[in-house]
């Protein structure tokens, strides 16, 4: 029988801790904070953030902590357990930079700006063990250096999406994913397409776990009688949803559109961030029953998704969504929602019993249009009992179970 071991976790990815969107860095978090000490290290602000963000609330909190080094630890509520944000210094602007020594000399400061922050919590909190997870952030610590005195159980790697399809993060990401793979003691993955190209690439185990659902708080669409939230009041007509980043990388913006004018007798509402840019350069702002509400807190989604009939991922089928697990799915079946989605990615293909699965923007449609004819009730619990399959609990378990293995093994 397996002991449990004593740790706290180190978390460190691209979002930070009150991001206002679902975070896989966030999720893992909240799901470990219930019987872990959780460090969620942020992002450093670079000196570009600090002159763009100044006037937002969420870079006041950490002012003195980003100029000064002060106050650089904050108890931090995600739902009703707690974690410890921290805030390192100011960082550089690099990503503008070719591949050379400059941009490594460079990001050999932000690294040390990061890997102060985490010897100071090692010191200030008296940290005797630790697992350090970097998530999706290859460029920055992604692992901890031997010259830190504290060394941890385990350095654990997170491949999140298929990096060589995001420009910006592209630049200098794929090379130092592919090092943080080889590098880290633990490397994972959320998607097969993912774990499969790292492995070959790598020659090296890539764990698969996947993306999951806060099922305690998703399930509380269908269990709750949620007000309608105030900006859906506006709306007489029914409500299709989707919930997330609009992305001009990810969207099949003429399928979005083909539902706008098929479902014209319904509200087509995206609840999350958009880029104003994108959805001019394709007309989407000028259709009448399309509507963009903005980032809203991962605890308010529920009353969005208890009133719409039916919820939508109407992705586009490339390179980078064929990597995507997405985060979504599993929220949308613990909140009982029927689910409509191209068949965009293996991952995706294996939801096949429990949502529509469309392989054409023309099936999309069709099976759209039964989605909304169908009585939710009559496949609620197989839903429910699939998106339970694949909470965070589970995949904070299946981690621990590896990292136990790698420390035994180790010994």
């Amino acid at each position: 029988m397996k002991t449990v071991l004593p740790y706290d976790v180190f978390m460190f990815g691209l979002t930070r801790s009150d991001y206002t969107l679902s975070s896989v860095s966030v999720a893992w978090s909240k799901e470990w904070a219930k019987t872990r000490r959780v460090f969620y290290f942020d992002r450093p602000f670079s000196i570009k953030d600090v002159k763009s963000d100044w006037n937002y609330p969420q870079f006041q909190d950490r002012k003195k902590a980003v100029l000064f080094g002060l106050n650089p630890y904050k108890k931090f509520m995600l739902g009703k357990v707690e974690v410890i944000q921290v805030t390192p210094y100011m960082s550089l602007p690099l990503n503008f930079l070719p591949e050379g020594k400059l941009y490594q000399w460079l990001n050999s400061f932000n690294n040390w700006i990061l890997k102060k922050a985490v010897e100071r919590v090692i010191r200030d909190f008296k940290v005797e063990r630790y697992i350090y997870f970097n998530s999706f952030h290859p460029v920055l610590l992604p692992t901890i250096p031997a010259s830190v005195s504290v060394q941890p159980l385990a350095n654990i790697y997170q491949s999140l999406d298929e990096i060589s399809q995001e420009p910006y993060i592209a630049r200098h990401g794929i090379a130092a994913e592919a090092l943080a793979v080889k590098a880290c003691d633990l490397a994972i993955g959320t998607s097969t397409q993912l774990c499969a190209r790292h492995q070959q690439d790598s020659g090296r185990e890539v764990h698969l776990l996947a993306n999951a659902a806060d099922y305690d708080t998703f399930e509380r669409a269908h269990m709750s009688d949620f007000p309608r939230p105030a900006d859906l009041q506006k709306f007489t007509k029914p409500i299709i949803i989707y919930t997330g980043h609009y992305s001009d990388l990810r969207l099949n913006h003429q399928l979005v559109k083909a539902i706008t004018q098929k479902f014209d007798a319904y509200e087509i509402v995206f609840v999350g961030t958009y880029v104003k840019e994108d959805l001019e350069k394709y007309g989407l702002n000028l259709i009448a029953n399309l509507h963009f509400l903005g980032a809203k807190l991962i605890e308010e989604l529920p009353a969005y998704l208890c009133h719409a009939k039916a919820a939508i991922i109407p992705y586009a089928c490339n390179e980078l969504t064929k990597g995507i697990y997405p985060l979504k799915i599993n929220e949308y079946l613990a909140a009982g929602i029927p689910t409509v989605s191209t068949n965009f990615s293996n991952d995706i293909s294996s939801f096949k019993e429990v949502i529509y699965l469309a392989d054409t923007d023309e099936q999309f449609v069709d099976l759209l249009e039964l989605a909304l004819k169908e009585n939710p009730a009559i496949k609620l619990e197989q839903r429910m009992r699939h998106a339970y399959e694949n909470s965070w609990r589970a995949r904070v378990e299946k981690l621990e179970s590896l990292i136990e293995d790698f420390v035994q093994n180790r010994s």
